[in-house]
């Protein structure tokens, strides 16, 4: 994976976003870029003595002076609007961030610059299993468990196929993702806009269309931002997927291609990740968000070494190596991994073999969640909100 062009393209957005270009992004920032330090969800949300601030994998990152971009987190937005909302008020707990800025060598402080957040899923509900915890949004299976912020919905099972929803996820792989904010919307096709993160199969540059899961993506009137151009595009590629109308059958035309979050890949940069575990090896050797992760000298917290698995969701503090590797310092178990039961949704369809594969392993059991709070922002100030 060429995880340089994705930290480089990363970057420039995030300078863009600063300068008021791109796709809606607000203006009045410094146009200066600072490494990209945390990828992750919020817990909560508070204002200190200092100023406002939000915590992120255990990190208490001052907000007071950042710029917060924030796309669809008003109705307005999840109708079809598709801007960027400026401004602290725009986060809410489960929402995933990339946050550029500093971080203290603790890995207990820092100071945001940009933030940035985008919803991994915006579309119709296919498919509600609430026994199990799933749903199906444009042929994303999402697990949605104990730890999911819910907003609109008092339950899963108050969830109808058809109803639009926003959601926050962290990705286990295209098509499977662990839902961190399940927001349901009062918007109805076809005015909404949908939005869908994966990573890029089957990619045809002559036909210039693409696999994201069972999803076909045709891209050859789309626009490309934040640094991506079309000659980037390579298989395994994670990237945003944004749409003008609700895909036809396994079809979905884009309007605007986005890169994924990515962290820097500078040498020695302190860096906080949150995600779920793929590429497995040993609890010193695997992925989090197509990250490679050297747990071998880290403190292990939440849980045990044998509860680092494929499908567990971990918080993982480190530096970067000059490889791209991010070497462990601290890694907290959020959330066990669980045997996945069958489930009662029905197969998606799969066009050309790019199908979600096997979900087994891969389940939302809460683990240990409980009891693992937000870092060390209890006690420094008035938080107005949390998330598990």
């Amino acid at each position: 994976m060429r995880t340089g062009i994705y930290a480089l393209m990363t970057t420039l957005g995030l300078v863009l976003a600063a300068c008021g270009g791109g796709d809606g992004v607000g203006s009045g920032g410094t146009g200066i870029a600072m490494s990209s330090v945390a990828i992750g969800s919020v817990d909560s949300l508070g204002e200190s003595p200092s100023g406002s601030y939000m915590v992120v994998n255990g990190v208490r990152f001052d907000i007071s002076h950042a710029q917060v971009e924030v796309e669809g987190v008003s109705q307005e937005d999840a109708n079809g609007q598709q801007s960027l909302k400026s401004g602290q008020s725009s986060l809410k707990p489960g929402m995933t961030v990339q946050v550029n800025g500093t971080l203290d060598t603790g890995f207990s402080t820092g100071t945001a610059a940009p933030v940035l957040s985008i919803p991994e899923l915006r579309g119709a509900v296919d498919a509600v299993d609430a026994a199990l915890g799933r749903i199906e949004v444009m042929g994303a299976r999402v697990y949605v468990d104990d730890e999911t912020v819910l907003d609109g919905l008092s339950g899963l099972a108050a969830l109808q196929v058809g109803q639009i929803v926003q959601v926050h996820a962290l990705p286990t792989s295209s098509g499977l993702m662990r839902a961190t904010r399940l927001q349901l919307t009062t918007a109805t096709l076809p005015s909404v806009q949908p939005v869908l993160w994966g990573s890029v199969q089957a990619l045809d540059t002559v036909a210039r269309r693409f696999q994201l899961g069972t999803m076909q993506i045709q891209y050859a009137q789309a626009a490309f931002l934040n640094g991506l151009e079309a000659g980037m595009l390579d298989n395994g590629m994670p990237l945003y997927v944004h749409a003008a109308q609700a895909p036809s059958g396994n079809v979905l035309v884009a309007r605007v291609l986005r890169p994924a979050h990515s962290l820097s890949r500078q040498a020695d940069t302190p860096v906080v990740l949150e995600g779920v575990v793929t590429n497995f090896a040993s609890a010193q050797s695997f992925a989090l968000q197509g990250t490679d992760i050297d747990g071998s000298g880290a403190q292990i917290t939440g849980g045990r070494a044998d509860d680092i698995r494929n499908g567990a969701t971990l918080e993982v503090a480190g530096r970067m190596s000059a490889n791209g590797v991010l070497v462990a310092q601290r890694i907290r178990v959020r959330q066990r991994a669980v045997v996945d039961p069958p489930s009662a949704l029905p197969p998606p369809a799969n066009t050309n073999g790019n199908g979600n594969g096997n979900a087994g392993g891969n389940g939302n059991g809460n683990g240990n969640a409980g009891g693992n709070g937000n870092g060390n922002a209890g006690g420094n100030g008035n938080g107005n909100s949390n998330r598990g």
